[in-house]
């Protein structure tokens, strides 16, 4: 892993994933900000953009962190379920299309942290309209301590007549005890499932 230093209060987005059924994103040729920044500026400002520069913390007022970056978890990017052995039995798939972390300082090396993950839910030829859902585990150690491990359920509801539906998750208010250990955060998801499938009406 490589850590970078970060000014407290900063968010650094991962690049997209391009997993599976699920689209790879790119910047806009017009400047807009991308989804990843946009995903971003949502979990540090409550909005899609950034305030004005003069509204900023002060470098000078901030204290320098390391803020490590997020790692998802080998096998954890994605999860499928399948009613048949070829492609044409996929039902569904869920996965993780963005990852987004905030340190805070808190004095002595130690921070707060705050993990965002975003994600997609796509059905399959064999899928159906549903609820879907899947546990999204946050763990993150220093050195080989586990300071905290969050599991949390995401996903969404697919009506009928479409294809798949976003995500999004915030782990907020984990603290980070100062130490000389490298801090790892790893997201992944796991044990998904059809939550409440939409039944068929009979004809």
């Amino acid at each position: 892993m490589i850590d970078q230093t970060l000014t407290a209060g900063r968010w650094l987005a991962l690049p997209l994933l391009c997993l599976g059924l699920a689209g790879c994103g790119s910047s806009s040729s017009t400047g807009e900000p991308s989804a990843a920044q946009k995903f971003g500026n949502v979990l540090m400002f409550q909005s899609t953009t950034p305030p004005p520069v003069d509204q900023l913390p002060k470098d000078e007022d901030d204290m320098t962190v390391v803020c490590p970056e997020v790692i998802v978890a080998d096998g954890g990017a994605a999860l499928r379920a399948q009613s048949g052995q070829d492609s044409s039995g996929l039902r569904y798939q869920i996965s993780i299309t963005n990852v987004a972390r905030e340190c805070t300082p808190t004095g002595n090396g130690g921070f707060r942290l705050k993990v965002g993950v975003e994600g997609r839910v796509l059905l399959g030829p064999a899928g159906g309209a549903g609820s879907y859902g899947a546990t999204l585990t946050t763990t993150v150690t220093r050195g080989t301590s586990v300071v905290a491990r969050r599991a949390s359920r995401v996903g969404g509801t697919i009506p009928g007549g479409q294809g798949g539906t976003d995500f999004s998750h915030v782990e907020d208010g984990i603290v980070v005890p100062p130490g000389q250990s490298d801090v790892e955060i790893i997201v992944g998801l796991g044990q998904g499932g059809a939550v409440s499938p939409a039944r068929h009406r009979r004809r």
